[in-house]
């Protein structure tokens, strides 16, 4: 038995065959049921996004999984093998922890990964499909994923642009400071935002677009306003954040004097828009901080190059955790042969116990039952030691002997 990813992402496989490959979310622990009844599967996990679509199982066959995965969207088998890759061991270690901590993903150490990780994996362990070594791995990669993000400084490098500018909005106002935010705009910049600032309790959010349905539909907890109100908006905000479409500026210098004069605080300004909401002049008003795509790339670009140093530390630990997994990962055959021969063992007794038995009621002498039920007991579990290190004379060297006299307790 060996750890197994097989799977395809973003990298090996353009999209229109990642649609073909992907399981949807209702339909994982379906296909996790299936992949359990596949012969020689013992436990996996289904990792499933718009970006990859990934097995990881506990096999005795990578083949297997390969079977299982032209089955399971009715292709032939190696239909999809030009585009999938395989890793056991520690490769297949390494690997989840690339894709745990973002190293795997479209945007190099992207947090939002871990997330879809630890889905996956408490989808399969409510399916019954993680066990004992799956659960292990899955939970020493969760803390090894936030050691080394930690380590490696690679979670303080983003560059999603969301996510740059969630870190930004920080620099501006420490989140416990953070009271009141004003977001322009209900499209996909926004949207990507928003879960990160549901992550500061009683957080005020106040969202102007243009469309209320669109905004009602974005984030219907918010305060929503038409853009009409912007200006009233943002004389009691900490940070408003720009992200429409429109052509001319939604700030101007003759808008924006009225707003400041009625504040007591500097007014954090994000224009994300291209062109821009806010018109690049007010920059030198007093009580204004005003941030725009400019600066956002700049930071970006800055972080970049942090990142590839992060990158490599990040590869070096990397290596390291899967080092350690795989070695207690080579003691799951250790146990499965223990398991395994116990298994033999009582089959034979309690076989041969229930003959003696028999021969007992049939009203047989008990001396003689026994005797025979020894003999026959130890001829059947000496046969087939015996009979390997018969043919082994010929075949194996001194340091078998050697580990055959071990195992037999014989000198």
């Amino acid at each position: 038995m060996d750890l197994y990813v097989y799977g395809l992402n973003h990298r090996s496989a353009p999209l229109v065959v990642r649609e073909q490959a992907m399981i949807a979310h209702e339909h994982l622990t379906p296909a996790l049921h299936s992949i359990l009844n596949e012969e020689g599967i013992l436990e996996a996990v289904i990792l499933s996004t718009c970006n990859r679509c990934e097995v990881y199982a506990i096999a005795d066959n990578a083949h297997r999984l390969g079977q299982w995965m032209a089955k399971q969207h009715r292709k032939g088998d190696g239909v999809y093998e030009q585009y999938t890759y395989l890793y056991n061991g520690e490769e297949a270690v390494a690997h989840l922890l690339r894709v745990a901590i973002g190293l795997d993903a479209q945007v190099v150490g992207e947090p939002q990964i871990l997330g879809q990780v630890k889905a996956a994996f408490a989808t399969a362990l409510e399916a019954g499909a993680a066990g004992p070594e799956l659960n292990h791995l899955f939970q020493q990669v969760f803390n090894s994923t936030k050691t080394i993000r930690n380590d490696t400084g690679l979670g303080a490098h983003a560059i999603s642009a969301s996510y740059l500018t969630w870190l930004m909005m920080q620099r501006c106002v420490a989140i416990d400071k953070l009271a009141t935010v004003v977001l322009v705009g209900a499209g996909e910049m926004i949207a990507h935002l928003i879960p990160y600032l549901q992550q500061v309790p009683k957080l005020n959010i106040t969202l102007i677009n243009r469309t209320k349905e669109h905004a009602e539909a974005l984030l219907p907890t918010a305060t929503i306003l038409p853009i009409t109100s912007l200006p009233e908006a943002l004389i009691d905000c900490d940070i408003a954040v720009f992200a429409t479409e429109s052509y001319r500026p939604l700030v101007t210098r003759e808008t924006l004097l009225p707003i400041l004069e009625q504040r007591s605080t500097v007014l954090y300004c994000l224009d994300l828009a291209l062109p821009r909401n806010v018109e690049s002049g007010v920059s030198e008003y007093d009580g204004l901080s005003l941030f725009n795509l400019d600066d956002i790339q700049l930071w970006a670009d800055e972080n970049q190059d942090k990142r590839n140093d992060a990158a490599k530390r990040a590869e070096v630990e990397i290596q390291a955790h899967s080092v350690r997994y795989q070695k207690r990962l080579q003691t799951i055959e250790f146990d499965y042969l223990i398991k395994a021969y116990r298994r033999k063992i009582n089959q034979v007794r309690e076989l041969e116990f229930n003959k003696a038995l028999g021969k007992l009621q049939q009203g047989m002498p008990a001396e003689a039952v026994l005797q025979e039920f020894s003999h026959a007991l130890a001829n059947k579990m000496m046969h087939h030691p015996s009979s390997a290190l018969n043919k082994a004379r010929f075949e194996k060297g001194e340091d078998w002997l050697a580990s055959a006299k071990l195992l037999l307790g014989v000198e």
